[in-house]
């Protein structure tokens, strides 16, 4: 199956900026207490699954916010993973 290039270059794009972002909320999130980071995700995650959409009928509405969910999750991942690192680097 080959992915057309467009297509490689849109999701690089996303990528790419999801990765930018994460990176400069870890060095906000990294000034803050653990636990400030911890609610705010906490937070999102139950914002999300609780996410309704309007004209999407009830299957659809709940496929959409678990896609939102997991969208969250992972970028948030991706920040805890920054925060972590910047941790681990400082306490060597």
């Amino acid at each position: 199956m080959s992915i057309p290039e467009d297509a490689i270059k849109n999701e690089m794009r996303i990528f790419a900026l999801e990765s930018i972002v994460c990176q400069h909320f870890a060095t906000l999130y990294q000034t803050m207490p653990r636990e400030f980071f911890d609610a705010v995700q906490k937070q999102a995650i139950e914002g999300a699954q609780k996410q309704t959409f309007a004209g999407a009928d009830a299957a659809h509405s709940d496929l959409f916010s678990a896609e939102l969910q997991a969208g969250l999750e992972r970028l948030y991942g991706m920040i805890r993973h920054h925060l972590d690192s910047v941790q681990t680097r400082q306490s060597r």
